[in-house]
């Protein structure tokens, strides 16, 4: 009987258990998480970088199967997704010893506890509130080839990388691939279709619904750390 209830206690937690799988069949790896109707994926593509030469960047997606309309609300939290990511990076080292990382890339207006660290840096920074006064309207219109008008928000992006760069932003980040040997650092603002936090994604959060929060390039620069910053093989 006991073996009976150790049996089926091994079948249920392995049904309930993510599954990983690794493809490298189109000279690429792209590792998957899948986790009853969740699919996470990591994928890393090499490619070449002008000064660099052929090197790695990641892409990280926490739902791939889902091509659905993002909610309005921040429903995902970034510090508990590089549990995920750790675990896929970790499967794609198996595959291959050798990387060269570059960049990593993820969509960034989709997490809670990101989305509330940006509102927070924006709405305390004397500068941003100074610009954002003395703005006024800040919406632009531009033509477009169809002869059609589009108009967009539009801030200053340089302002709003300088205000990124003085916060610890991408301390996260920073510390999660210091155990791979790189830095982390942020790649600013977007000059074109730039994206702000909306009113609902800021109601969500309990914040002011009138702030002007920009959402940063989703794409982050890796520098490989001299061997004396890298912390011991065991922390990996």
């Amino acid at each position: 009987m006991k073996k009976l209830l150790a049996l089926i206690f091994l079948l249920a937690f392995s049904t309930s258990y993510a599954q990983v799988s690794v493809d490298t069949s189109n000279g690429n790896v792209i590792v998957k998480e899948k986790a009853g109707k969740i699919i996470k994926s990591l994928s890393i593509y090499t490619t070449f970088v002008e000064k660099r030469g052929k090197c790695n960047h990641i892409v990280y997606d926490p739902n791939s199967g889902d091509y659905g309309v993002e909610p309005d609300t921040l429903y995902l939290d970034f510090t508990n997704e590089l549990t995920h990511v750790k675990t896929m990076l970790d499967e794609a080292l198996k595959y291959r010893k050798k990387y060269d990382f570059y960049r990593f890339a993820c969509n960034l207006g989709q997490y809670h506890d990101l989305g509330s660290k940006l509102a927070d840096i924006y709405s305390t920074s004397p500068e941003w509130n100074d610009y954002i006064k003395k703005a006024g309207n800040m919406l632009v219109a531009d033509t477009l080839s169809d002869g059609n008008e589009l108009v967009e928000l539009r801030y200053d992006h340089v302002l709003a990388g300088q205000i990124l760069d003085k916060s610890d932003f991408v301390r996260p980040l920073n510390d999660f691939f210091r155990a791979y040997g790189y830095k982390v650092s942020a790649n600013g603002f977007p000059v074109d279709h730039q994206q702000t936090l909306s009113r609902n994604e800021l109601r969500s959060l309990g914040k002011p619904e009138t702030l002007i929060v920009p959402i940063p390039d989703g794409s982050f620069t890796l520098t490989k750390l001299t061997p004396e910053a890298r912390p011991l093989q065991k922390n990996k």
